[in-house]
C-alpha cells in the first residue's frame, strides 16, 4: 500500500483541538500510508490499534490495476468503448496518451512539487515508541552549594582572568566539552530535517505527537502560564510559597510577596502569580515596548491591579542597554527595601531558520536577565529563568555563576514544555549574598557587548574551563543534563518527522495526560473564559458578598459627632481608635464612602441617600474585583507655597472585602494592618511631569493614570499628644500656613495633607468595655448589660466574642470636626461650650488614667 493516497484532509490545529484529537467518522475515514521501511514500527503499530483505520482488502471482482484505467467502474470502461476507446491504448485520437500510471506525489507539506524528503523518511524510520518515557510527577534534580556557605567570594581578579575573548562564533556542531558529541549531532540534524518543511506540516505533526498538547493554555493567556504551574508542582509549590532554609515560609501571611517578570511579555508568567496569589502578590514587569509588551487587558485568570510595568529610563524595554538594567534595579529596590523574593524570567528571541545556533543568539539575553536577578532578588529569594542549550562555556560559566551565587539550582525542563524543543529552565533558591561582585562584573560584560566595539571579537567564555572541571559535581551535573534533555529531545524529534510522514499517526493518551496534569498541577479542567462584571453593581455583589443587602440598610447611618463631654463619648479610652481625615463635612455632604471595585478602573461610590452605586467617573481609581472599602480621597500635598502640588488619593479607612477575601469579622488592628497590606501591593509610584498639578504614573503605558493607595494608620487615644507633636506646620500656596499629617510611606516620604478632624473608630462591640485591671495590671472585658467581667483567656473565643466586626465599628463612629484653627491648640483663651477641644482630651486622659 506504498504510496497510497490520502483521501482524508488533513484539519487545522484548532480543528484537531475542538475534536479532541479523536479518529474521523467512517465517512471521512483515513487511509495509512505505509512502507516496508515503516511497517513493523511499534509507533505505526500502536497507531493502527488504537482506531486508525488502514485500507480494505481488494476487491477480487474489480478490474485490474494493470490497465491505466482500473480504478474506473466497469459502466465508465462501457461508455469509454462506445466513444471508440481500446484497451491498452492511450485516449487521444491516435491512442497517442499516457498509458502507465501517474505516480502519487511523494511532496511534504509546501517544500515545493515533487522534492523527495529523503532526510524526512531517515529521521521517521529512527523513531523508536520504547525510547519515549512519561514520567508525570517528573523528576527534579537538584545541584546543592550549601556546603559551600562559607566559601571566599569569587574575587574580581579571579573573574578577570576567568575572561575568553576571541572570534565570534556561529557554530555549534564543535561544542562537545559538556556533552556527548553524539547526542549533540543527533540534535543538530534532528532539527536540520524540518529545514526545508512547511512550518504548518511541522506544527501540526508537533500537536498530533506531543502527549502533553491538550493542555494548551488551560484558563490563562498563554502556554507560559501553564509551564510555571508545572514548575511550581515539580518544586512542591515553593515558587509560589517560598520558605527559608528551615522550612519556614519566607513570605509571612501580613507582608506582600513580592515578584518580578522580566522579558516576559506579555505576561502568562505574571497572570499564573497573580492568579495563585491574587491581591497578596505584587509584581513588577520589564519587557520590550509595542508588539512583545505585556497586555494588562489580557490579565483574566489573574488581574493586574498590583502589576506595575516598567521599561527603564530610555523606556523602550531593552534589557540589553546597561542604563534600563541600573534603571529598572533602581526603581524595584526602591519599592521593595530589600528587592524581590522572586525573580521570573522567560526571555526569547526569534531564531527562524537558525534554530540550530539559537544558543549563541540568545547568549546576551541569558546574561543580561541573571545580571538583573542578581541585583533585585533578595537575600534567600528565589530566581526562574528560561534557558535553551547549554553546550557553550559561556552558557555553562553563566551557570556556574549562578551556582555560586544561590545554595541550590536544578537545571529541569517541565513536561509542559515541548519536548522536541532545546528550551529548559534553571530554578535557583536562597540566593546568597555573594553575588555583588559578580553581578558588578557581568554588567561590564554586557557592557563591552552592547557597544560591540569590535563586531568580530566576542566574549567565549566567563569561567574558565579548568574551574568547572575542578569541580566534578557540577561539570557531572551539568553534562548529565545536557545527554539526558538531548537524547529525549532527538527522540521527539525522530517521532515529529515520523507524524510528518505519515499523517494518520495519533498520540492516543492526549486526553489521559491531560487529566493527570491538571490534578498535579492543580489547575481547574476549565476553558479561558472572559468573567461577567458588567452590569448592575448590586447584582454583580449579589454572586461573591450576599450579606451586603443586609449591611447596606446601616451602611447609610451617617458619623455621630464628638460631644464636649468625653465621657460620653468614651466610657473606656481602651476601646477605641482614631485616624486623621482629610476632609470635611462641607455643606452636610459626608465626603467618606463604600468604594466598589469591581476590576481595573470600574469602581463605584455608595450613595447612602439612595441606597445605590454610581460609577466613578472623575477620578481614576483602580481596585481588584470583588472589594469593598470604606475610605475618601484626600488631596495630598507635595512642596510648599507656590510649587507646591496637589495629588488626590485614595486613604482606605476600613474594609469589607479585599479582592475577594471578607475581612468583615476581623478585629479592627487586624483589618487595618491587611488594608494596609492591600495598599501597599496596589500603589504604584506617580511622577510630576512639570505641567503644574498633572501627575502621571511612572507604568501608565498600558493602563492610564491611576490613584495612589494609602491605609490609615490607627492611634490609640492615649497616642493623642503624640499625634499633634507630629504634626508640622505647612506654608499652602494660598498663602496661609495649617498643621499638616506626614503621609509615612516609602514610595512617597515627602507627602502630607491639612488633616480636617478626627474619625474615630470603636475595637469593642458596643455591649463591652475594655478596661485594666489595678489589682493585676492586665485588661479586662465588662458586659454593660450582665454587668459580667472576664479576662481574655476566660472566653471560648475572646475576639470573636468581644471585638467589633467592621459593622459595628462603622455603626459607632464618632467625627471631631475641627471648625477652628484653635481647636487644636495647646492652649485656648475662649471655649465654645458647644465644641471639643485638645485640652478637652488632655483634661479627660489626666482626670481618668492618669495620662
Amino acid at each position: 500500500m506504498a504510496n497510497t493516497l490520502n483521501l482524508w484532509v488533513e484539519p487545522s490545529e484548532e480543528q484537531e483541538a475542538l475534536s479532541g484529537g479523536s479518529p474521523p467518522d467512517a465517512k471521512k475515514r483515513r487511509i495509512l500510508q505505509e512502507s516496508d521501511a515503516v511497517r513493523g514500527n511499534e509507533a505505526v503499530a500502536a497507531a493502527a490499534a488504537s482506531g486508525v483505520v488502514t485500507d480494505p482488502p481488494a476487491d477480487p471482482k474489480a478490474p485490474s490495476s494493470g490497465s491505466s484505467f482500473g480504478q474506473f467502474s466497469e459502466k465508465s470502461v462501457r461508455m469509454m468503448q462506445q466513444m471508440g476507446y481500446k484497451a491498452g491504448t492511450g485516449l487521444g485520437k491516435s491512442g497517442q496518451g499516457r498509458i502507465d500510471l501517474i505516480e502519487t506525489s511523494s511532496q511534504k507539506g509546501r517544500s515545493g512539487l515533487g522534492m523527495k524528503m529523503d532526510q524526512l523518511d531517515s529521521a521517521a524510520t529512527q523513531f523508536d515508541a520504547t525510547e519515549e518515557v512519561i514520567t508525570m510527577p517528573e523528576e527534579i534534580v537538584w545541584l546543592y552549594n550549601c556546603s559551600k556557605v562559607d566559601d571566599p567570594e569569587i574575587t574580581q581578579e579571579q573573574l578577570n582572568i576567568w575572561l575568553v575573548i576571541g572570534p565570534a562564533k556561529r557554530t555549534i556542531d564543535d561544542e562537545t566539552r559538556f556533552c556527548d558529541p553524539k547526542v549533540l549531532q543527533q540534535i543538530i540534524e534532528g532539527k536540520s530535517v524540518f529545514d526545508l518543511l512547511g512550518a504548518g506540516d511541522m506544527r501540526k505533526a508537533r500537536y498530533r505527537s506531543n502527549p502533553f498538547e491538550l493542555i494548551r493554555n488551560n484558563i490563562f493567556m498563554n502556554r507560559a502560564a501553564v509551564k510555571l504551574a508545572n514548575l511550581d508542582s515539580m518544586c512542591n509549590w515553593t515558587i509560589t510559597q517560598p520558605l527559608d532554609r528551615d522550612g519556614q515560609l519566607l513570605v509571612k501571611d501580613d507582608e506582600v510577596f513580592y515578584f518580578a517578570d522580566v522579558c516576559a511579555g506579555p505576561g502568562g508568567f505574571s497572570e499564573y502569580m497573580l492568579w495563585r496569589k491574587g491581591w497578596r502578590a505584587k509584581g513588577f514587569g520589564f519587557t520590550l515596548r509595542a508588539l512583545n509588551d505585556f497586555k494588562l487587558e489580557a490579565f483574566i485568570a489573574g488581574t493586574p491591579e498590583t502589576f506595575d510595568p516598567y521599561y527603564g529610563p530610555h523606556e523602550d524595554g531593552n534589557i540589553y542597554d546597561p542604563v534600563n538594567i541600573d534603571g529598572f534595579s533602581e526603581y524595584v529596590l526602591s519599592q521593595t527595601n530589600n528587592g524581590v523574593h522572586l525573580m521570573l524570567a522567560d526571555g526569547g528571541i526569534s531564531v527562524e531558520n537558525e534554530e540550530n545556533i539559537q544558543e549563541i543568539l540568545t547568549k546576551q539575553l541569558f546574561l543580561c536577565q541573571v545580571i538583573v536577578a542578581l541585583d533585585i532578588v533578595r537575600p534567600n529569594g528565589s530566581l526562574v529563568l528560561k534557558v535553551f542549550d547549554q553546550f557553550t562555556p559561556f552558557s555553562v560559566g553563566l551557570v556556574y555563576l549562578l551556582y555560586r551565587c544561590f545554595a541550590q539550582i536544578s537545571i529541569c525542563k517541565p513536561n509542559s514544555s515541548r519536548p522536541a524543543n532545546s528550551e529548559r529552565y534553571i530554578v535557583c533558591k536562597w540566593k546568597k549574598s555573594n553575588a555583588g561582585i559578580v553581578a558588578k562584573h557581568l554588567k561590564d560584560v554586557n557592557r563591552r557587548m552592547f557597544e560591540k566595539a569590535d563586531p568580530e571579537t566576542d566574549i567565549l567564555e566567563l569561567v574558565a574551563d579548568s574551574v568547572i572541571r575542578e569541580d566534578r559535581e557540577f561539570f557531572e551535573y551539568v553534562r548529565n543534563s545536557n545527554d539526558q534533555f538531548g537524547r529525549n529531545q532527538v527522540n521527539a524529534l525522530q517521532k515529529i518527522a515520523a507524524f510528518c510522514r505519515n499523517r494518520d499517526l495519533v498520540e492516543s493518551r492526549q486526553h489521559e495526560v491531560k487529566n493527570r496534569c491538571l490534578e498535579l498541577w492543580s489547575l481547574p479542567d476549565a476553558s479561558r473564559t472572559v468573567p461577567k462584571t458588567k452590569g448592575d453593581p448590586d447584582q454583580y455583589i449579589d454572586k461573591f458578598y450576599e450579606i451586603w443587602r443586609t449591611l447596606a440598610k446601616s451602611v447609610g447611618l451617617p458619623e455621630r459627632s464628638l460631644v464636649p463631654d468625653l465621657r460620653v463619648s468614651f466610657p473606656s479610652a481602651h476601646d477605641w481608635y482614631f485616624v486623621p481625615i482629610g476632609n470635611a463635612n462641607n455643606q452636610g455632604k459626608n465626603l467618606r464612602s463604600m468604594l466598589l471595585g469591581k476590576g481595573g478602573k470600574e469602581v463605584y461610590k455608595f450613595d447612602a441617600k439612595q441606597r445605590s452605586w454610581t460609577l466613578v467617573k472623575d477620578i481614576a481609581i483602580e481596585l481588584p474585583p470583588k472589594t469593598i472599602i470604606y475610605g475618601e480621597i484626600v488631596r495630598e500635598l507635595q512642596g510648599e507655597g507656590k510649587s507646591q502640588i496637589v495629588i488626590n488619593t485614595l486613604h482606605i479607612i476600613d474594609g469589607l472585602v479585599l479582592g475577594g477575601e471578607d475581612i468583615r469579622c476581623l478585629p479592627l488592628a487586624k483589618r487595618n494592618a491587611r488594608c494596609h497590606q492591600f495598599a501597599k501591593a496596589l500603589t504604584k509610584p506617580i511622577t510630576n511631569t512639570g505641567t503644574g498639578d498633572v501627575i502621571s504614573t511612572a507604568s501608565s503605558a498600558n493602563t492610564g493614570s491611576s490613584l495612589q493607595i494609602r491605609a490609615k494608620q490607627l492611634y490609640s487615644l492615649f497616642d493623642m499628644e503624640m499625634f499633634f507633636s507630629s504634626l508640622k506646620s505647612c506654608e499652602l500656596k494660598a498663602g496661609n500656613s495649617r498643621l499638616g499629617y506626614r503621609v509615612t510611606n516609602i514610595i512617597n516620604p515627602d507627602r502630607l495633607y491639612v488633616p480636617y478632624g478626627l474619625l474615630f473608630l470603636r475595637e469593642v462591640k458596643p455591649d463591652y468595655m475594655k478596661t485594666l485591671s489595678k489589682k493585676q495590671n492586665k485588661f479586662y472585658y465588662f458586659h454593660t448589660k450582665t454587668k459580667e467581667s472576664r479576662f481574655p483567656e476566660q472566653f471560648n473565643n475572646q475576639e470573636k466574642e468581644t471585638l467589633a466586626t467592621f459593622d459595628e465599628t462603622f455603626h459607632t463612629r464618632l467625627f471631631w470636626e475641627w471648625t477652628h484653627v484653635h481647636q487644636v491648640q495647646t492652649k485656648v483663651e475662649e471655649k465654645r461650650c458647644d465644641q471639643v477641644y485638645r485640652v478637652d482630651f488632655n483634661n479627660y486622659l489626666k482626670t481618668n488614667y492618669s495620662c
